[in-house]
């Protein structure tokens, strides 16, 4: 999520703030991750990566002011109200109408609030308004849109305008009819390097919630808005809503028509419904004033069902006991009073009350969490951990890793393939790629299409035959399994892999064979000491780079020498000649694959592998390389075969 340094400072603190790359380090060790930060002209754009868990009242900038004030000490403007903002209430006109709303099932909609605005003037928005949006990436549009998204990019609580005009009847909140269809606003694409809006509809179905009227659908609830009571240049009077639905409803529904946006990701990780009372005040206070002589109407509020507070009770000591630190009652209690936290004492525990839009705060364990970031993880000391007489062991896990130490004393090397595939009995509903469209059924497939491709670069890894293995879940009709592919160049190598293995009942096809690792394992003793697996750390030595994504070039060279010449002799010119001729495009070698003895003069053949990290090497460009090899191994006498 982009957050304004600007739009934090102005809106939520009268003490200056730090500066945005202290700010940043703040953030990141004890909330989410600044993953980037951009300047501007006049401001400064935080990119926050904000999580699921706490996504319900963090994906808005008062969620991140609230952060800020808890972290750093800094006292909000507004200590009071839900989300620490105090929403000032309008009064409605006794000239203006309440909207007639109906919520047909309440687990659709929890809550469900209207207003009618009437006499509005559609206006390009002023700078102030506009500049804060488009610094986080959203386009200006006009005063009514750039007034919802303004207060869902503050608040948290996504909104939607209607032209009231367009409206036929009540507004209802229902499921969708099978086959009932809906057209969408235009989206906005670039065609052949142009911006132009295209035209979308969808065909409905009952697992998706619609606002509607006596006509149909206006809107895809929480999703996407519909163009039939669209806001134009011509709107004069407006119904503006502020609801909160069913969140695991409006991710299916998002995720099937492929419309995920800034209002779908906060309804599907649920916000609390007490925040649309409070958004509806803040954009009507702002239509208000960007549309002078507008007057807005009472609120119609559908809510069975109000939010209720809960608490938490907590032992200090459990506290200290679970987090490792040794905090004082007095220190807990102020930082969740800073994280917006109601603290009352009560027989040496504390009860605490967390604020409505905190729905990660359930059980201690949270509060612990809660405790322990704003602390400082930093702060925590390095323990050791209480050692463990006896701990049962996994009979899965423990063949797994004894029969991975086998095969690797054989020689084999493990691999690990994609758990999806392009046909299998268990299809994926929305695949990354037609080759990733369902789990697995089988190893084999992938394990046969490593062993081609490593197969293929066998010179460059230095290898005769390879040799792989795999163990992992596959996905058959009968359900998830273990199963153990081992595969080859040659068959003899398989074969002796199984009898290393005790199994008997494996069939090879393609130098490939794979058998129910669950059933092998449920015939074995159980599980013994898991030391004996010999768990072995790497050096810290060990040095990994990348390889090249381009092709290598293979050039042997055979040549008699005297017979007393020894191959390092012969290795060490070779390899002189060839860096001095290609340089870093030497990759490996020379390697000796040949030799023979014959009239007083000794044959070698060695191999070279040539490659750049940059571009893809020619066969004229290996050719000079290797002219150069021959001219220089000829001036020592030696001939090239």
């Amino acid at each position: 999520m982009k957050v304004s340094y600007n739009w934090l400072q102005q809106k939520y603190f009268d003490k200056l703030l730090p500066s945005p790359e202290k700010l940043a380090e703040l953030l990141s060790a004890h909330a989410f991750e600044v993953e980037n930060i951009e300047k501007l002209s006049d401001d400064t754009v935080f990119d926050i990566k904000v999580l699921p868990d706490r996504a319900h009242y963090a994906l808005s900038h008062a969620g991140i002011a609230l952060e800020i004030s808890a972290i750093s000490g800094i006292s909000l403007k507004v200590s009071e109200g839900l989300s620490f903002r105090q929403s000032r209430k309008e009064s409605p006109s006794d000239k203006v109408k309440a909207p007639e709303i109906k919520v047909e099932d309440e687990k659709l909609c929890s809550r469900y609030v209207a207003r009618r605005i009437e006499n509005v003037k559609i206006l390009e928005s002023p700078k102030w308004l506009s500049a804060r949006l488009e610094a986080i990436g959203a386009r200006s549009i006009n005063t009514i849109v750039d007034a919802t998204n303004y207060v869902m990019f503050d608040t948290g609580q996504p909104l939607h305008a209607f032209d009231a005009d367009k409206v036929q009847g009540a507004i209802v909140v229902r499921k969708a009819m099978i086959g009932e269809v809906i057209e969408l606003l235009p989206e906005k694409v670039t065609v052949d390097g142009k911006m132009v809006f295209k035209e979308r509809s969808f065909i409905l179905n009952e697992s998706d919630i619609v606002i509607a009227d006596e006509i149909g659908p206006l809107v895809i609830a929480g999703v996407k808005g519909g163009k039939r009571a669209e806001v134009t240049k011509e709107t004069k009077n407006l119904i503006i809503e502020s609801a909160n639905f069913n969140p695991t409803l409006i991710r299916k529904t998002s995720g099937k028509y492929n419309l995920r946006n800034d209002s779908s990701k906060r309804f599907e990780n649920e916000i609390t419904p007490a925040l649309a009372s409070e958004a509806m005040e803040d954009v009507t206070t702002l239509i208000l004033e960007l549309s002078k002589g507008a007057k807005a109407g009472p609120v119609t509020d559908i809510y069975p069902h109000p939010a209720k507070s809960w608490s938490v009770e907590i032992s200090p000591s459990h506290m200290n006991s679970v987090t490792g630190l040794s905090l004082r009652e007095m220190e807990m209690k102020n930082i969740l009073l800073r994280l917006g936290c109601k603290v009352e004492e009560k027989n040496g525990n504390l009860i605490v009350t967390p604020p409505l839009e905190r729905l990660d705060l359930k059980i201690p364990e949270d509060i612990a969490d809660e405790i322990v970031r704003i602390y400082g993880y930093d702060k925590l000391e390095s323990k050791q951990t209480p050692k463990i007489s006896s701990v049962p062991i996994d009979k899965t896990f423990y063949y797994a890793e004894k029969i991975k130490n086998i095969l690797v004393g054989l020689g084999f090397s493990e691999v690990e393939t994609y758990t999806l595939a392009s046909k299998g009995f268990f299809e994926v509903v929305y695949p990354l790629a037609s080759d990733k469209s369902a789990l697995r059924e089988k190893l084999s497939p992938k394990v046969l299409e490593a062993l081609t491709k490593n197969t293929l670069n066998a010179p460059i890894l230095g290898l005769k035959d390879i040799k792989i293995f795999e163990i992992g879940k596959v996905f058959p009709k009968t359900g998830e399994k273990t199963s153990l592919c081992i595969g080859a160049t040659g068959e003899k190598f398989v074969k002796d892999a199984l009898v290393a293995l005790s199994i008997t009942n494996a069939k090879i096809e393609n130098k490939i064979a794979e058998i129910n690792f669950d059933e092998f394992v449920a015939k074995l003793r159980d599980a013994e000491n898991v030391l004996e697996l010999n768990f072995v750390s790497l050096s810290r030595d060990i040095k990994y780079k990348p390889f090249s994504m381009y092709p290598f070039i293979v050039r042997d060279i055979a040549l008699f020498v005297p017979e007393n010449t020894k191959e390092e002799e012969v290795a060490a010119a070779l390899r002189a000649a060839a860096k001095n001729a290609a340089g870093d495009l030497l990759i490996k070698g020379p390697g000796c694959f040949d030799r023979f003895s014959k009239a007083g003069k000794t044959s070698f053949a060695f191999r070279l592998i040539f490659q750049s990290f940059d571009r893809t090497l020619s066969d004229d460009e290996a050719n000079s390389f290797m002219q150069k090899v021959y001219d220089s191994v000829k001036s020592k006498g030696w001939e090239v075969r």
